[in-house]
């Protein structure tokens, strides 16, 4: 296949004009030569897709029914009941939803926490759809009844879900929170071979770091070095409410932190220290969390939301577009073995086109960063065309790979609301 484009953009060489033509051969970048661009992507830019570290596909259908609420209320009042109420076409719809966004705004792999239940749903879709994960059930032995299982369960579970896995998608494991989590569940964890990628959430909330399990401990990251759980295939989200000397130990141990900034601000939880984590050697990626805590699942403008934020917390001049493009690039698909990140030959034809308008295309010839302006565009009304491995996910509006929803989004929005008693 070949894509003839009037742009190519990666972290390591920024933005390079003059028209590309870029081959696609096996599912990879066979060759990258200049060609005068032509064709429906003549006037594209070719970027490398985005990687989603941290996502829940299963919270997309509760979007805008759990708001005004912190963490822990914002769980257990909403989230948990609405999550133990979904039914298989229910569950496939709000996947199904999920994807449809988080592809058409330029990502083509991501890392899903699952739901307790019912993850090989979510396992088949994926599978189905042609994005690059890697699916965890949720684990949880500890907390809501409406949600909580024993370990024996959810060992029963995990070798369902595991099995259901192939192709593009591997298995992730993924203990919801320390709070959720029995010791036993930890322990059976760290037991746990075969080099999975390794998630959870850590040091969320003020409410949730103070409780006596983690704060007896040191902080949440000490917690969970104490269980084994950190290393260089452990994604930890948000990381925002850190002890003295945590960044170290993620440096140290290769543990990579999601950063959730938009759902930091609506839960109240805070701003992580993205230029501390930076200045201690720690892995940062942009995440979108869950459309229940973000209302979108677009990750440029999570990313764009981050860089905003260092202005705050930092310094507007501390990290360039490019190293943004290279965490939400390169780095996040490092860590999930991806193996694609540059518009190079050799590397894995995931990539994203996207199209600015005329008057965008003249304003980047002068940009300062033109990487940071490109990753500030609306991504969603941008993109034209996503392809992973060599195959087309997404074009100029249609989905060639996924399957239509099996309800219809209002109708799976009430079944859940109706089954968790919560209609509004």
């Amino acid at each position: 296949m070949e894509l003839r484009t009037g742009f190519a953009m990666d972290w390591e060489s920024g933005l390079r004009r003059g028209g590309f033509r870029i081959e696609v051969e096996g599912g990879r970048i066979s060759e990258v030569a200049a060609a005068v661009p032509d064709g429906p992507y003549s006037r594209c830019i070719a970027i490398p897709g985005l990687v989603q570290p941290h996502v829940h596909l299963c919270q997309t259908l509760f979007r805008g029914t759990a708001e005004g609420r912190t963490l822990m209320e914002w769980l257990s009042e909403r989230i948990w009941p609405l999550e133990s109420a979904h039914t298989p076409d229910t569950l496939a719809t709000s996947v199904l939803v999920s994807l449809r966004e988080i592809i058409s705004s330029g990502c083509t792999a991501l890392l899903d926490v699952g739901s307790v239940e019912g993850s090989c749903t979510t396992v088949d879709i994926l599978r189905r759809s042609g994005i690059r994960a890697h699916a965890a059930n949720a684990l949880m032995d500890a907390g809501p009844a409406c949600l909580a299982r024993d370990l024996a369960w959810l060992s029963e579970e995990t070798d369902r879900v595991s099995a259901a896995c192939g192709g593009l998608v591997r298995h992730a494991l993924a203990p919801r929170f320390a709070l959720s989590c029995s010791d036993g569940l930890w322990e059976w964890v760290a037991g746990l071979g075969g080099g999975r990628i390794r998630t959870t959430h850590c040091a969320e909330s003020p409410a949730e770091v103070k409780d006596q399990a983690i704060a007896g401990e040191g902080g949440n990251v000490r917690f969970l070095q104490n269980r084994g759980f950190l290393g260089p295939s452990t994604v930890l989200a948000h990381c925002i409410h850190l002890s003295e000397g945590e960044p170290e130990i993620l440096a140290a141990t290769g543990t990579a932190a999601a950063h959730c900034p938009w759902t930091n601000l609506r839960l109240g939880s805070g701003i992580a220290d993205v230029p501390g984590l930076l200045s201690h050697g720690v892995r940062v990626l942009p995440a979108s969390d869950g459309a229940a805590c973000n209302n979108r699942l677009d990750l440029a403008s999570d990313a764009r939301l981050g860089m905003a934020l260092m202005s705050v917390t930092g310094s507007p001049a501390a990290v360039s577009g490019r190293l943004w493009l290279k965490a939400a690039t390169e780095t996040a698909g490092g860590l999930l073995g991806t193996g694609h990140g540059r518009i190079s030959e050799g590397f894995a034809a995931d990539l994203v086109l996207i199209e600015p308008s005329p008057e965008e295309a003249g304003e980047l010839e002068a940009a300062e960063d033109p990487v940071r302006f490109v990753l500030e565009l609306d991504w969603p009304s941008r993109v034209r065309l996503v392809m992973v491995d060599g195959v087309v996910l997404y074009d100029c509006g249609s989905f060639p790979t996924l399957p239509p929803l099996p309800l219809r989004i209002a109708e799976a929005r009430r079944e859940v609301l109706r089954r968790a008693g919560a209609d509004a």
